[in-house]
C-alpha cells in the first residue's frame, strides 16, 4: 500500500511542467535622470493635478460610461464564470431522472411447448432514480484546469486595468490636444483680424493712389493663407472633440465642449523605480498571468497521459407496476469505480502537449517584450519631458525675436526704407513661430500624460 501511494506521488510530480526560462532584465535606474521628490499622484488620479474642474468631470464621466471599460468588465464576468465551471468539476455531481420505459418482444416458443406458436409480451418499468458521479483527481488534472482558469481571471482583471489606463490617459490627451487647438484657433483668428485691417488700409491707400497694387495683392494673399490655416485648425479641433465624445460614451453629433484654455503649468515628474513600473503596469501583469495560465495548460495536457478514475452510483426506485413503485421492495442501487487508461490515440495527446508548450513559450516571450516596451515607454516620456522643456524655452525666445523683427520691419516699411515683401515674410515667420510655441506648450503636457500612462495608472 505504501509503495502504491509513493508511486501516485511520483506520477503526480512528473505531471508538473517546470521549464528553464531566461531571466527578465530589470534596470536599476532610468537612462534619463529624474531629479524629483514628488510622489505618484494619490489614488492614481493624475488629472486632478491640473486643477481643471472640466477635465475632472470628463474623466469621471468616461469611467462611468466608456464602452471599452464596459466590455472589459464583461470579460471579467466571463472569466469568473469559467473559474466556477472548472471548480465544479472537482465536486460531486447529482442528477435525477424519473421515467417510464415499455417494450414489446417475441417470446421464444421453445420455452412454451409448440414450436409453431409465437407469443408476444409487453413489459413496463417505472423508474425513480438519482445518479451520482465523482472523479478522483489523483494526478491534479482538474486542479490544474481550475488553476489555469483562475490565472485567466487575473489576466482579465489586469486587462480591465489596462483599458482603464488607456481610457483615462486618452481622455486627458484628447482634452489637452483640444485645448491646444483652441488656443491656436484664437491666435489665428487674431492674425486674420490683423490682416483684414491691413487689407482695408492698403485698399483705401491704393484707391487714393498712395499704395501699389502689388502690396495690396500681397496683403490679400497673406489674409487668405491665414484664413485657410484658421479653418484647418477648426477642423482639427472638431475631430478632437468628436474623439473625446466617443470616449465619454456619447454620440459626437449631440455633444460639444465649451471653449477653454490650457493648464498653466506641467505637474512635477514623480520619482519611481523601474522595478515599481513592472508591478504597476497592467499590461505587464496581464502577460504574467497568461504565462502562469499557459504553464497550467501544459500540466493539464501532460496529465492526459494518466488514467482517470470516475466513480458513479445510482440510487432510487424501480418497479414494473406503478402501484408498487414506492414500496421498499422496489429499491434499486448500483455503484461502479472505473479506470480509464489511455492506450493509443494516434498522437493526439502528444500533439496537445507540444501545442501547449509552444503557446507557453510564446506567452513568455510576449511577457518579456511587454516588460521592455514598458521601460521604453517610460524612457521616451522622460526624454520627451526634458527636451520639450528646453525646446519650448528656445521657442519662446524665438517668438520674442520674431515679434521684434516683425515690428521693426513694419516700422521701416512705413518709413519707406524696405519693400512690403520683407514685412510679409517677417509676419509669416511670426505667425508660424507663434503657432509652434502654442503647440509645444501643449506637447509638454502631453508628454507628462504619456509618462503617467507609461508608469501605470490603476483604478481606485
Amino acid at each position: 500500500m505504501k509503495k502504491a501511494a509513493l508511486l501516485l506521488i511520483l506520477l503526480s510530480a512528473c505531471g508538473k511542467y517546470q521549464p528553464d526560462l531566461p531571466e527578465t532584465e530589470i534596470p536599476v535606474s532610468w537612462k534619463q535622470t529624474v531629479q524629483s521628490d514628488a510622489d505618484f499622484p494619490q489614488k492614481n488620479r493624475f488629472w486632478e493635478l491640473f486643477n481643471d474642474p472640466v477635465l475632472n468631470d470628463l474623466e469621471e464621466e468616461a469611467i462611468r460610461a466608456n464602452f471599452d471599460l464596459q466590455i472589459a468588465m464583461s470579460r471579467i464576468s466571463e472569466a469568473r464564470a469559467l473559474v466556477k465551471k472548472e471548480h465544479a468539476k472537482t465536486r460531486p455531481t447529482a442528477d435525477f431522472n424519473g421515467y417510464v420505459e415499455a417494450d414489446e418482444t417475441l417470446i421464444n416458443p421453445r420455452f412454451f411447448g409448440s414450436p409453431h406458436k409465437l407469443e408476444r409480451v409487453e413489459q413496463r418499468q417505472y423508474n425513480f432514480l438519482a445518479y451520482f458521479g465523482y472523479e478522483l483527481d489523483l494526478w491534479g488534472k482538474l486542479k490544474a484546469e481550475e488553476t489555469s482558469a483562475r490565472h485567466r481571471e487575473e489576466a482579465a482583471e489586469w486587462e480591465y486595468e489596462f483599458v482603464y489606463q488607456n481610457v483615462v490617459t486618452e481622455v486627458a490627451t484628447r482634452y489637452i490636444s483640444l485645448r491646444t487647438l483652441e488656443e491656436e484657433v484664437l491666435y489665428l483668428f487674431q492674425a486674420v483680424e490683423a490682416r483684414k485691417d491691413t487689407v482695408d488700409i492698403y485698399s483705401c491707400r491704393s484707391e487714393a493712389g498712395c499704395e501699389s497694387d502689388l502690396n495690396l495683392s500681397s496683403a490679400r494673399l497673406e489674409l487668405s493663407l491665414a484664413e485657410a490655416q484658421l479653418e484647418a485648425a477648426r477642423r482639427l479641433r472638431t475631430i478632437e472633440e468628436n474623439a473625446l465624445a466617443l470616449l465619454l460614451g456619447r454620440a459626437p453629433s449631440s455633444w460639444t465642449l465649451p471653449i477653454g484654455t490650457l493648464p498653466s503649468a506641467v505637474p512635477p515628474v514623480p520619482a519611481i523605480l523601474p522595478s515599481e513600473v513592472v508591478l504597476r503596469r497592467a499590461d505587464v501583469q496581464r502577460e504574467l498571468s497568461l504565462v502562469a495560465a499557459g504553464r497550467s495548460d501544459v500540466d493539464v495536457a501532460i496529465k492526459d497521459y494518466f488514467p482517470s478514475f470516475p466513480l458513479t452510483a445510482t440510487l432510487g426506485l424501480s418497479s414494473p407496476a406503478l402501484k408498487h413503485l414506492f414500496e421498499w421492495q422496489a429499491r434499486y442501487w448500483q455503484y461502479a469505480l472505473n479506470i480509464l487508461a489511455p492506450l493509443y490515440d494516434g498522437g493526439r495527446r502528444n500533439a496537445k502537449v507540444n501545442l501547449t508548450k509552444a503557446a507557453f513559450k510564446g506567452a513568455f516571450a510576449s511577457y518579456q517584450r511587454t516588460v521592455n516596451q514598458a521601460f521604453q515607454d517610460v524612457e521616451d516620456a522622460l526624454s520627451g519631458i526634458h527636451y520639450l522643456r528646453l525646446q519650448f524655452d528656445a521657442q519662446e525666445r524665438a517668438l520674442t525675436a520674431a515679434q521684434d523683427t516683425a515690428y521693426l520691419a513694419k516700422d521701416r516699411f512705413d518709413s519707406g526704407l524696405i519693400s512690403y515683401l520683407l514685412v510679409s515674410d517677417t509676419e509669416n515667420t511670426t505667425l508660424e513661430v507663434g503657432r509652434r510655441t502654442i503647440a509645444l506648450k501643449g506637447e509638454q503636457i502631453l508628454a507628462w500624460i504619456r509618462l503617467m500612462r507609461a508608469l501605470g495608472v490603476q483604478s481606485d
